[in-house]
């Protein structure tokens, strides 16, 4: 029992987050344009061989964690989607910031890199 505590307590602490597969017709709106003042951006936190990770984070809501499939979303600076791993902020306007990825319905720009914890 101490040890399923312990495994419980450090998945936590890592950040298990259950990220949603963006597919189909949402995929075309999983990034907008958004002006509210409580929402603070998008992050990427890595990749591995089938999904690009990503969240949207907010002031006062809860964080929105997604996912979208290798083949639906060309990536240009990807890295390894770890618990602990860096993560950059990424945006749909272009301000002298090169760019971070692209599908048919949107280019992503690098805004921001923030090392992990």
């Amino acid at each position: 029992m101490k040890y399923v505590l312990i495994l419980v307590v450090v998945l936590g602490i890592t950040g298990c987050d259950s990220y949603k597969e963006v597919k189909g017709g949402d995929l075309k709106s999983a990034f907008i344009l958004n002006s509210s003042p409580t929402f603070k951006g998008y992050y990427y936190k890595g990749s591995d061989s089938a999904f690009h990770y990503f969240v949207s984070k907010w002031d006062f809501q809860k964080d929105q964690y997604f996912k979208i499939s290798i083949v639906k979303l060309n990536v240009f600076k990807e890295f390894t989607f770890s618990a602990n791993s860096k993560e950059l902020k990424i945006d749909l306007i272009k301000v002298n910031n090169e760019v971070f990825a692209e599908n048919e319905f949107y280019k992503l720009y690098i805004a921001q890199i923030k090392l992990g914890l």
